[in-house]
């Protein structure tokens, strides 16, 4: 039963280590404290600093964050709406968020989003992180 039971977290450890090494930064982009929308260009997929991927995650830093929707363009023009409706605090990230087609070279990430930063500063930004794997 014990060697069930290691053989398990073994497998279990493998996995989890396998999924991190794929995840990569595509981009990044600064919110301000309206309700904002910004755009990530990506470059195309020819060369090594842009993958095909079929999952995208966000990650909010320095301020909270209600995120509306994500609009992913892929390279062949073709666009994918994914409503996020959710507020993020500080330091916290969104699952994955599944792309429907495949593997495909994702072109541009549109965010709509509103930063919740106390004060008025018009230098204070959130910052979301858009990560990608395969």
């Amino acid at each position: 039963m014990k060697m069930i039971l290691k053989t398990f977290l073994l497998l279990a450890l493998l996995v989890s280590t396998a999924q991190a090494d794929e995840r990569r930064l595509i981009g990044t982009t600064k919110i301000n404290d309206i309700k904002d929308t910004d755009r990530i260009e990506l470059p195309t997929c020819q060369g090594t600093k842009n993958q095909e991927t079929t999952h995208i995650k966000l990650k909010v830093d320095r301020h909270r964050v209600e995120v509306y929707n994500l609009e992913v363009t892929f390279e062949n023009g073709e666009t994918q709406e994914l409503y996020v409706r959710k507020r993020f605090r500080k330091g916290s990230a969104s699952e994955w968020l599944e792309l429907v087609g495949g593997p495909r070279c994702v072109r541009r990430v549109k965010v709509t989003a509103d930063a919740n930063i106390f004060g008025w500063n018009l230098r204070k930004k959130a910052l979301i992180s858009f990560y990608a794997r395969k």
